[in-house]
């Protein structure tokens, strides 16, 4: 009996062995996992993609000996749908972040993508415009930039280049110049994109609907993006007060210049925005309450970096505008606008802190955004009216929702539709859980 077993555990740890030796392929962010709610699948497009920059004049900038005017390169990667030729490799994308130790650790991002691809066709198409968090890059939410892009989106991530700093002088200066250039940069994406789109000659700007333009922010994205879509900056504010003259002139005269641009645009997704909480209001109320723009707010309930509660949450109740929604993800912190961690982030709990949460799965988070923010997109931006009964969602909790299930029954992984009239639309049966959707629509 001995020696049988002993074959036994040789022949398990030969079998595991194998299996850890061949891991699972790691698939792009954008596709979903199988409990994604409905609208999260991919859609019918291949996706190309494409780099660029756009090179600004000299700008007001800050530095540790003070302030300059220095040239600003705004750098991004633009995802369409495309008609990639047979056989085309897929893209991926590589990043390296610091970490406490001082060491780097590099990453790489798998990819829907084929890079430089064919633009498919010459229907105009909206503009979607996405904004990063506070050190984030242009690849940082390819969970969402190229999801949209598979469902007809032209998508433009800005890699707003910020300076890492560990503290002291060179935080207030790297977090001063993101105050002073996040609404700007987008404000100039958008323009440059707008212009594209005039020319017929430009394969990829002549797909652009510049009548039909989103602007997506996370973190100081979303700073940057309710102010870009035409909510006003408090001048008295005490988050600008901080600042030399010159950035705080730059700062609003960027913002007076900025109401063309804010005109254009027909949608906002702010997710996690910073400038809410009472230190560091960057807002009046009469300010948000002029906002006439749909808007879709996402945030964690527990979130302690913008402060859910008495800052992302009083955003929200100042606005009127109809229709505006509220997504909150229950007991989630920061981090719901990110990727999910990448494998090489396994050994490293600094690294899998900047992405992951402690209670959701990144990749559930991703899911139940994609579903929502494509949805609101199609509705304002494609005029799909079909996609308002899944943002109207029956129940303002979603452990509220009602779905019964008989003694014994399997779920299935149905998800719900109008016969399930208390339940949230597109969720599977027992899923829709941990949520809030506190909104006013236009009905």
């Amino acid at each position: 009996m001995t020696k049988i077993k002993y074959v036994v555990v040789a022949l398990f740890a030969l079998i595991s062995g194998s299996v850890l030796s061949e891991p699972a392929e790691q698939l792009p962010y954008a596709i979903p996992p199988m409990d994604a709610p409905l609208l999260a699948a991919v859609g019918p497009d291949e996706v190309g993609m494409q780099t660029g920059e756009l090179v600004l004049p000299p700008v007001v900038t800050l530095t540790t000996t003070g302030v300059m005017r220095a040239k600003r390169t705004i750098k991004f990667r633009i995802w369409y749908p495309a008609k990639p030729a047979s056989g085309s490799a897929r893209t991926s994308f590589t990043h390296v972040l610091p970490r406490p130790d001082g060491k780097r650790l590099q990453f790489t991002f798998p990819s829907l993508a084929v890079e430089n691809a064919e633009v498919a066709g010459n229907q105009r198409l909206p503009l979607v415009v996405v904004s990063h968090g506070y050190n984030g890059w242009d690849s940082f939410m390819t969970w969402l930039t190229e999801n949209l892009a598979t469902k007809g989106y032209v998508v433009v991530a800005i890699d707003h280049m910020d300076q890492r700093a560990t503290g002291g002088a060179e935080l207030a200066v790297s977090f001063g110049n993101v105050l002073i250039n996040r609404a700007a940069d987008q404000r100039a994406v958008i323009e440059y994109f707008a212009s594209r789109a005039a020319n017929d000659r430009d394969h990829l700007g002549r797909v652009i609907d510049v009548n039909n333009i989103g602007i997506i922010g996370y973190s100081m994205g979303g700073f940057g993006a309710l102010a870009t879509a035409g909510m006003n900056y408090d001048p008295a504010s005490s988050v600008f007060e901080q600042l030399p003259v010159e950035a705080r002139a730059a700062i609003f005269d960027s913002q007076a210049k900025g109401a063309p641009v804010a005109a254009k645009i027909k949608a906002v997704v702010a997710l996690a925005p910073f400038g809410g909480r009472p230190e560091s209001r960057a807002w009046t109320s009469a300010s948000l309450a002029k906002s006439t723009k749909p808007i879709l707010v996402i945030g964690g309930s527990d979130d302690d970096i913008v402060d859910t509660r008495q800052g992302v949450s009083w955003i929200f109740e100042q606005m009127v505008v109809k229709p505006r929604h509220f997504l909150l993800f229950l007991n989630a912190r920061h981090n719901v606008g990110g990727n999910p961690p990448p494998p090489e982030a396994n050994d490293d709990f600094s690294t899998r802190e900047y992405f992951a949460e402690p209670v959701w799965r990144a990749e559930r988070i991703n899911a139940i955004n994609q579903h929502f923010i494509t949805a609101f997109l199609d509705l304002h931006l494609k005029g799909d009216v079909t996609k308002a009964a899944f943002m109207n969602v029956p129940t303002t909790k979603s452990s509220d929702a009602v779905w019964p299930l008989a003694p014994m029954q399997n779920v299935g992984g149905k998800t719900a539709t109008e016969k399930e009239s208390g339940f949230w639309p597109g969720f599977q049966r027992r899923w829709a859980l941990g949520l809030e959707m506190r909104y006013s629509s236009q009905d």
